[in-house]
């Protein structure tokens, strides 16, 4: 999806308290919502697993979320092609002719989450779960030239994202990710931002992928906004090493996208398993 590339601009933060206290951004797509057209906007769904639960209470969780699909062995079984669970919405609101998405993905893997604060390993990892992407992170002096300013680059970042997105799409876009761990889980969160809309090395916009001729060309270039994620990854008692990865993405789909094809459901379950395994894979070598 449009994952994670975002915290690979980051240096790893002092530990918080609370993510909501030291993660205005995380805060604000839970409380305030995502803007997806006009005055609408879509809240963000609350973590599946708060921070500070036991054993018990997380594998009560994992099992209510999971019971319909899987049994609790297979879910957390330590192996790369263990299974995800995906779960796509048509989110209230916004343009019908650019409806908003939702897309949640929950997924377990093996490691110490303190491996996050490598940041070497953490680029690898996030690359791995971008597909076919090129990513570049916004230097200080791309950021003054727009008169922006981080509070603090120690968990505020900039990036910028050049996709295509299922074979359909070719998608450039510029945001904003803040990061911030506790004693139990790390929080990534990111979002479009729309200071970028229109601007000229680094806009925000969509282009239908034109197929037929030796490379595929692109059509007329189109604005594109409203798009966030955030990324909450927490530490399980049991089993020992498994991290319970929760992924929770909303974003407005064009109607030009797909010309009314629902191929979101059709394709997207296939992207989000690749990123998962690649994602694993990652993990289970800066662990040998």
């Amino acid at each position: 999806m449009f994952t994670l590339f975002l915290a690979s601009m980051l240096a790893a933060p002092p530990e918080a308290a609370t993510h909501e206290a030291n993660n205005p951004l995380f805060k604000s797509l839970l409380e305030d919502g995502l803007a997806v057209g006009g005055k609408d906007k879509v809240k963000f769904p609350a973590p599946t697993m708060p921070d500070g639960l036991d054993g018990p209470k997380q594998k009560a969780i994992i099992n209510a979320l999971i019971a319909d699909d899987y049994k609790f062995d297979n879910f957390t079984d330590k192996s790369v092609v263990a299974p995800q669970l995906i779960k796509l919405r048509d989110e209230k609101g916004g343009d019908p002719n650019a409806p908003a998405r939702g897309v949640d993905v929950w997924f377990v893997v093996y490691g110490d989450v303190k491996s996050l604060d490598d940041d070497k390993f953490l680029d690898r990892v996030m690359n791995s779960g971008r597909g076919n992407g090129q990513a570049k992170g916004l230097t200080a002096a791309d950021l003054m030239k727009r008169k922006i300013v981080v509070a603090d680059p120690k968990k505020e970042g900039f990036g910028h994202l050049e996709f295509d997105f299922l074979e359909k799409v070719h998608l450039r876009a510029t945001g904003r990710s803040m990061w911030t761990r506790t004693a139990d889980s790390v929080v990534v969160a990111g979002e479009i931002d729309p200071r970028f809309a229109g601007d000229p090395d680094f806009p925000n916009q969509w282009q239908s992928i034109i197929k037929g001729g030796a490379a595929p060309n692109f059509g007329p270039a189109n604005p594109w906004a409203g798009a966030a994620f955030y990324l909450k990854i927490t530490k399980l008692a049991e089993p020992t090493e498994a991290l319970f990865c929760e992924q929770h993405v909303i974003f407005v789909e064009p109607q030009g996208w797909f010309a009314g094809a629902n191929l979101l459901r059709s394709k997207l379950p296939a992207a989000v398993q690749i990123n998962v395994r690649n994602m694993r894979k990652e993990w289970a070598k800066i662990e040998k």
